[in-house]
């Protein structure tokens, strides 16, 4: 199970600092945590640049040797094959959409750099995996108006490029936030998210300057937008105003994801456990090779030889071969040779490494637990993935509604009144339908004791059907299609006695 997330409370609402720089008093905290999802999911690179902070130095070990050590070691990334078989998992069946046609051609590139929703929603419920909190930002250009002063219409800021966008900001981008009671309901009043402004200074040259953009509401209650210069806390241009059908805001239209959707808050990534205990056996496998780099070759040893000594008295300095093609011979008959060599080899850190990799397939990494042997009952098989079903079914729900959220303020800035729904798929484990179970459902919708539409549920489930396709679909495509022909050598229909048109003709002779 993942931990309980950590929330920020009202007593923990102080910042680190008082300027628009200042950082969630939690923000310093979480960072660490952050940093070892980060390079864990990143994988080796990541890991060795990390140096020291993940494998120390052993003592009175230089630098070119603990490099060596280092490079010795693999690391074994876990993590990242879990959290993409997760991801995987959740997105094995397309998300379940119902949204106006005119905006397809707009969520085929939300964020205005060629990202379609589809690959913005992966992208997401990757980052909600790996740090469990993510904001989804929706914004759209000043808009301009005609020379009458009446706002443009949708089609002309369309001519013009003026339209919504969305921007993902990772959790270490997200500084600090306020909340507030308007209209007895509590609202996001302020939100505060690290930038880099990017300014061409030559053609082949350009100029980064850490920003903060500060979304808010103004004491009338109007959406606002500020930017700021990180360094010197001077504001970088006007307020500005967004309009929407030509009139301010009084939202703010930031999208907090997170698996504990019942506070806004920095949670525990929910699979930190597994993060940590990857980093654990990477360092008892740097101990391990390096035990094995040191002792891996024997190590040949003589005691009670004697070299020949010199004119000068000292003994001469001589080098003895050893190998199948050379012959030892020590006049000296108490010499005695041998190897030094390890015994028994290192089963004990062998050992840990396989009790860690099982303990990591226990948190989450199903995919490295060796297959079971046999059939395993689908009950059985239910209640050993439990525990993952509840990481998915969280991360799954925090990514559906975030994301239907910034696709409605996306579609209302285009002047769409229909509400749209986005929903990820939370069938995660895939639903075998075998002949003796089609042939029982078939039976009870033919007694009258399961409804049509559930059968079209089982059907879809079993993915016989496509998910995106609804029952009314299915009707419509079944009506469309003219009834088969007979079967051959199938009966025909017994004729009616009583009917002249229907009375079966007198056989001919033969």
């Amino acid at each position: 199970m993942a931990k309980a997330p950590a929330k920020t409370t009202a007593k923990t609402r102080a910042s680190v600092g008082v300027g628009v720089a200042a950082l969630n008093v939690n923000y310093t905290k979480f960072a660490a945590k952050w940093k070892r999802c980060r390079d864990v999911t990143n994988g080796q690179d990541a890991v060795y640049e990390a140096g020291v902070e993940y494998l120390p130095l052993l003592l009175g070990e230089t630098t070119d040797e603990y490099r060596a050590r280092q490079g010795r070691t693999p690391f074994f990334n876990a993590s990242w094959r879990t959290v993409a078989g997760f991801v995987g998992m959740i997105f094995r069946k397309p998300p379940t959409k119902d949204i106006p046609p005119s905006l397809d051609e707009y969520l085929k590139d939300v964020t205005m750099t060629g990202i379609s929703l589809d690959v913005f929603a992966q992208d997401t419920v990757y980052e909600l995996m790996t740090t469990s909190l993510c904001g989804i930002y929706v914004d759209h250009p000043p808009l301009k108006t005609n020379d009458d002063g009446t706002p443009l219409t949708v089609r002309q800021a369309e001519g013009m490029g003026l339209r919504p966008s969305m921007k993902r900001y990772n959790v270490e981008a997200i500084r600090d936030w306020k909340l507030g009671r308007i209209n007895n309901k509590t609202v996001l009043t302020q939100v505060r998210l690290s930038e880099i402004k990017t300014v061409a200074i030559t053609e082949f040259k350009d100029e980064e300057t850490a920003v903060i953009r500060v979304l808010d509401l103004d004491p009338d209650g109007f959406y606002r937008v500020r930017v700021f210069i990180e360094a010197s806390e001077e504001q970088d241009g006007d307020d500005v105003y967004p309009l929407m059908n030509g009139a301010k805001m009084t939202e703010i239209p930031f999208y907090f994801l997170t698996p504990d959707g019942a506070e806004i808050g920095y949670p525990e990534p929910i699979l930190l456990d597994l993060f940590d205990l990857n980093l654990k056996h990477y360092q008892v496998s740097a101990d391990y090779e390096h035990g094995c780099h040191m002792t891996g070759l024997p190590t040949p040893w003589i005691t009670g030889h004697r070299g020949e000594m010199g004119p000068d008295g000292k003994e001469v300095k001589e080098t003895i071969r050893i190998g199948s093609t050379t012959m030892l011979v020590f006049p000296d008959k108490d010499t005695k040779v041998g190897f030094l060599q390890v015994q028994g080899g290192f089963e004990a850190l062998e050992k840990n490494l396989d009790r860690k990799e099982a303990q990591m397939a226990a948190i989450g990494a199903r995919m490295l637990a060796p297959e079971k042997t046999g059939v395993e009952a689908a009950e059985t098989l239910t209640i050993r993935n439990s525990g993952e079903h509840s990481i998915l079914g969280a991360i799954s729900v925090a990514g559906s509604t975030g994301i239907e959220s910034a696709v409605n303020m996306f579609a209302r800035w285009l002047n769409v009144k229909k509400e749209c729904k986005y929903q990820l798929n939370r069938d995660f484990i895939p639903f075998v339908v075998d002949p003796a179970k089609m042939q029982a459902w078939l039976a009870a919708v033919q007694a009258g004791k399961m409804s049509g539409e559930t059968f079209f549920d089982l059907l879809q489930r079993g993915d016989l059907i496509p998910s995106d396709r609804t029952y009314e679909e299915e009707q419509d495509r079944i009506d469309a299609t003219p009834p088969p022909p007979p079967l051959p050598g199938a009966e025909l229909e017994e004729p009616d006695e009583d009917d002249p048109e229907k009375k079966k003709p007198a056989p001919k002779d033969e």
